[in-house]
């Protein structure tokens, strides 16, 4: 696959995400989006355990495919990978929540991996220097702020609100994976025609 093929996999990856929750709480019967948690959808003796399994698989080998796409990516246009590396908490988040469910004593363990993201994103900011990256920093900064809501879970505001809190953290990654999709695919395509004329 090329880099920009593998590029689109960051959207499918949100896309498949926030379609399988969606569905998933259709499927469990008893769900709230903003106060239950998204662990609750594939928790062991629920109706949506199953297709969340297999939701959540599918999510981590998509993110999987990002990744490579995107460091690949990083190495075309000559901008360092070293923010994109901690896209590989995704997946494996993902696959680690898939292997041991809600109900298992390891799933607590799974959103660990998540958290290299805010490294990323802030080495993003840093590091992507130059008129080219200012759209990506900006899509960084705005993605950093929304997964830096999660935080508001340490303040009276948590009650009843714990679902809310945690899709703000998922819209974060959800965000840049997209704006990195796009805009790393618009730098490919600047950089062909360029070296085409």
């Amino acid at each position: 696959m090329s880099n920009k093929q593998l590029l689109s996999f960051g959207t499918l990856t949100a896309l498949t995400f926030w379609l399988s929750t969606f569905i998933a709480g259709y499927i469990h019967g008893n769900y709230n989006h903003i106060s239950d948690t998204i662990s609750e959808l594939g928790a062991l003796g629920t109706k949506s355990h199953t297709f969340m399994t297999i939701a959540t698989w599918l999510e981590a080998v998509f993110g999987t495919l990002f990744f490579i796409g995107i460091v690949r990516a990083c190495r075309q246009v000559r901008v360092s990978t070293v923010p994109v590396l901690s896209i590989i908490g995704v997946p494996f988040s993902f696959a680690w929540v898939a292997l041991f469910p809600s109900g298992t004593e390891l799933h607590p363990q799974g959103g660990i991996a998540m958290f290299l993201l805010y490294i990323g994103l802030i080495l993003a900011i840093v590091m992507w220097r130059g008129k080219r990256m200012r759209i990506i920093r900006t899509w960084s900064f705005i993605s950093l702020l929304l997964m830096l809501l999660l935080f508001l879970r340490f303040t009276s505001f948590i009650g009843g609100h714990e679902g809310l809190l945690q899709r703000f953290a998922h819209l974060g990654w959800a965000v840049w994976f997209i704006s990195l999709n796009i805009c790393f695919a618009k730098l490919i395509d600047d950089q062909t025609k360029k070296t085409t004329n």
